[in-house]
């Protein structure tokens, strides 16, 4: 009984797992489409505080990528320790 239980723990853990790895590739595909919008508009060099803001935003956007990476390669070191150990 104990295990069934154990294993229907995995299981649920499992698939939580695999909704926060589409939740956090969703958020990255964002981040990728504000900083597509962002080059498309992005100002002429004369524009220096468009300029300004403009470099901002898109360190801003290019950090918060680089931060969902990391927790998607925690997700998935996660996912992989589940399958492992079931």
């Amino acid at each position: 009984m104990l295990d069934k239980l154990i294993e229907l723990e995995f299981l649920k853990s499992i698939k939580d797992s695999h909704y926060n790895i589409k939740f956090l590739n969703a958020r990255i595909k964002l981040y990728k489409d504000l900083i597509s919008d962002l080059e498309n508009n992005k100002p002429l060099s004369f524009q220096k505080k468009k300029l300004t803001l403009y470099n901002s935003k898109l360190d801003e956007y290019k950090n918060k990528i680089d931060e969902l990476y990391a927790q998607l390669q925690d997700e998935e070191f996660l996912l992989y320790e589940l399958y492992k150990n079931m």
